[in-house]
């Protein structure tokens, strides 16, 4: 390989871990406007997981996107888990409590998870279930509470923090395959830097906010990557994340507005 070409592949990778944070920090700008509750939605959509996931399909073919997806899937039952263990330590605890409750909870479903090889319907139960489970007993908020300000460090830690795992799960798709980069495609990064900064800033209530929130944008996680598992291989790469993308949308529209009328999702 010669030099020049060995600096175009760097160039293109550099510029695939910089589109990653780029996403995460025009949802973080429109989390501002809306508040707490959209500053979820966007949290929990696939800010991160969807581009990366783009990246694994042009580079190992849609198959191997596809499985990683499917994993992806079904540890977003360790996402809910982490929500609601984040949640209610964060009503008595200080937000580092918290965060170990969330991050414990989701290691120890994603360990069990792993053990099995789901089929993609199989893993949208897993998903479904556990959103559904977190939705029910999440706590909720008494009052209101301001837009969140969203101050530089915490979007500086977003923006490293999406980069650090962008370039994390590339190189563990080469090294690990599928499995491992599905997995950690389904980290709750968001997860753990939003909720922190929302618990210390504005209290439980504006986390209560968030949270629900992130239920409702982990729908269009859900859909997003039940659409990848299911029909990438037949539908190619173009098709494949036009169709979820579309899923996403239609299925974050669909729970906000029942969540908005009260009703379970």
């Amino acid at each position: 390989m010669t030099l020049a070409g060995a600096v175009d592949i760097d160039a293109r990778t550099m510029l695939r871990l910089a589109l990653v944070p780029g996403a995460v920090w025009l949802a973080s700008l429109a989390a501002r406007r809306w508040g707490h509750a959209v500053s979820g939605y966007l949290g929990g959509l696939p800010m991160i997981g969807g581009p990366i996931t783009l990246y694994l399909a042009l580079d190992y073919g849609p198959r191997f996107a596809a499985r990683s997806a499917t994993f992806t899937l079904a540890v977003i039952l360790g996402q809910a888990a982490h929500l609601l263990a984040f949640s209610h330590a964060g009503r008595f605890a200080r937000w580092p409590l918290a965060l170990a409750a969330g991050w414990a909870s989701f290691l120890a479903v994603a360990l069990v998870v792993v053990r099995f090889d789901p089929a993609p319907a199989m893993a949208l139960a897993l998903a479904v279930g556990g959103l559904a489970c977190a939705w029910l007993w999440l706590p909720h908020a008494r009052g209101a509470s301001p837009p969140p300000a969203i101050p530089r460090a915490e979007l500086r830690l977003r923006l490293a923090a999406a980069f650090v795992l962008a370039a994390a799960i590339l190189a563990a798709a080469r090294a690990f395959g599928p499995v491992v980069s599905g997995v950690m495609l389904s980290v709750p990064v968001t997860g753990s830097i939003m909720p922190p900064f929302t618990l210390a800033l504005y209290g439980p209530d504006a986390l209560a906010r968030l949270m629900r929130g992130f239920v409702v944008g982990l729908s269009g996680f859900t859909a997003f990557f039940f659409a990848l598992a299911a029909g990438l291989p037949a539908l190619g790469i173009a098709a494949g994340f036009g169709t979820a993308i579309a899923a996403a949308l239609a299925a974050v529209f669909t729970v906000a507005h029942l969540a908005r009328r009260g009703a379970k999702p």
